[in-house]
């Protein structure tokens, strides 16, 4: 194949258009095409365009990812949705996640762990799972993290208190306490206790 014509992106002046045998074939990085002296008119194999390929688009990848976890820890998933959103293949996608694992800049351990500490003092465990499994966390260790650090019956009845702060001690009142708990997250039976226990001393 030829290298028929060379373009800089118009967008990004490091990144090259690559034309072979006439049609648009890939996008390098400048670098790249310096750096194995790529030029119009050059006969050049498809498989090693395709490795400088991959090798440009899983740097580009590579640095959109830790830029996308700079602010906030993210899980596995939400690294992978991102990068395919952005319109990386599988291949690179597998090859960047490979590599922040292998650098720990994703530990979905840590990062159920780091969630459940956060969220376990204004939430249930059943809330807290469902949030984990969303972001892409095994249920293994959700679950394990979910039992190590969230304590329901130390928190529930807090919260109860301060929802029901300056509230009307009446039935109706137990009602809408009763589906507020519930939809943070905690167990009914707890929730049931909670109620009864705070209802009975007021």
């Amino acid at each position: 194949m030829e290298i028929t014509k060379l373009e800089i992106q118009k967008n990004n002046k490091n990144r090259v258009n690559v034309f072979l045998d006439g049609d648009f074939y890939c996008g390098l990085s400048l670098e790249t095409v310096m750096k194995n002296s790529l030029k119009v008119g050059s006969n050049v194999d498809k498989e090693n365009i395709d490795y400088l390929k991959n090798e440009t688009e899983t740097e580009i990848a590579l640095n959109k990812a830790v830029g996308y976890i700079s602010k906030y820890a993210k899980t596995k998933k939400q690294i992978k949705d991102y990068l395919f959103k952005k319109g990386f293949d599988e291949f690179v996608v597998d090859f960047v996640i490979s590599k922040m694992e292998e650098y720990n800049f994703i530990n979905d351990e840590q990062y159920a762990n780091a969630f459940v500490k956060s969220k376990t003092k204004n939430n249930g465990k059943k809330k807290i799972l469902m949030q984990l499994k969303q972001n892409g966390i095994n249920e293994q260790v959700a679950n394990l993290s979910v039992e190590n650090f969230s304590k329901d019956d130390e928190n529930i009845f807090s919260i109860c208190e301060k929802y029901l702060k300056n509230k009307p001690i009446d039935i109706k009142t137990k009602q809408k306490t009763y589906r507020f708990l519930i939809s943070k997250g905690y167990e009914t039976e707890d929730v049931l206790k909670c109620l009864n226990k705070f209802f009975k001393d007021n």
